[in-house]
C-alpha cells in the first residue's frame, strides 16, 4: 500500500503557493489528502482516487469515487449541499457534456481532468505557469499508469463510460498528449 510522504506534500504545497494557489488546509481537506495518499501511488494521487481498489464499490470508477468523497465530506460534518457538490464534481468529471448551469466547482475539474489526461486545451493555460505546475504535480509515469487503469476498468466493467472513452480513442489521445509521461 502506498504511503504518505510529508516532504513530497510540502514540496507540492510550496510550489503551488509560489503560483498563487495555496493548498486548502481545513481539517476536511487534510483528511481527504491523507486518504488519497494512503492508498494511491504518487502518479494517481496527483490526478484522482476513483480507480483504486480501496474505493471500488463495483460501479463505474467516477461514481464510486464520488460516493467515497461525498461520504468523507459528510463525515467531516459539512453541509449536505457541499457533500452533494463534491459528489457531482467527481461523478461528472469525464462526461461528454455537463448539465446546463453547472457550478464552476464542477466545470473547472471537468476541464482540468481532460487537460491533465490528454492535453486538451493546454494552449489555454498560461505557458509561464506550466513549469511551476509540473514541479508541484510531476507527471511521473502518468500516461502508462493511467492507461493501464482504464484498460483494467473496462476489462472488469465493460458497461461503464470508460469503455466508450476507449472506443472513442482516449488511449491514443493519452499517448499523443503533449507531456513526456
Amino acid at each position: 500500500m502506498p504511503t504518505r510522504h510529508a516532504s513530497t506534500d510540502q514540496h507540492t504545497d510550496e510550489a503551488l503557493a509560489r503560483l498563487g494557489t495555496p493548498v486548502p488546509d481545513s481539517a476536511l481537506a487534510l483528511r481527504a489528502r491523507e486518504r488519497i495518499t494512503d492508498v494511491a501511488t504518487a502518479t494517481l494521487a496527483k490526478h484522482s482516487v476513483g480507480l483504486l481498489a480501496a474505493y471500488d464499490l463495483g460501479g463505474c470508477y467516477e461514481v464510486d469515487g464520488a460516493i467515497a468523497a461525498e461520504r468523507l465530506v459528510r463525515l467531516g460534518g459539512q453541509p449536505e449541499a457541499r457533500a452533494r457538490a463534491v459528489h457531482d464534481v467527481i461523478a461528472l468529471h469525464n462526461d461528454d457534456d455537463l448539465p446546463t448551469g453547472s457550478a464552476s466547482e464542477v466545470v473547472l475539474p471537468w476541464d482540468a481532468a481532460d487537460t491533465d489526461v490528454t492535453g486538451h486545451r493546454l494552449a489555454d493555460v498560461g505557458p509561464a505557469i506550466i513549469p511551476g505546475l509540473l514541479a508541484a504535480y510531476p507527471r511521473l509515469d502518468f500516461k502508462r499508469e493511467f492507461t493501464a487503469l482504464l484498460v483494467d476498468q473496462v476489462s472488469r466493467k465493460p458497461a461503464c463510460p470508460a469503455a466508450a472513452m476507449i472506443a472513442a480513442g482516449i488511449l491514443e489521445e493519452i499517448a499523443q498528449a503533449p507531456f513526456e509521461s
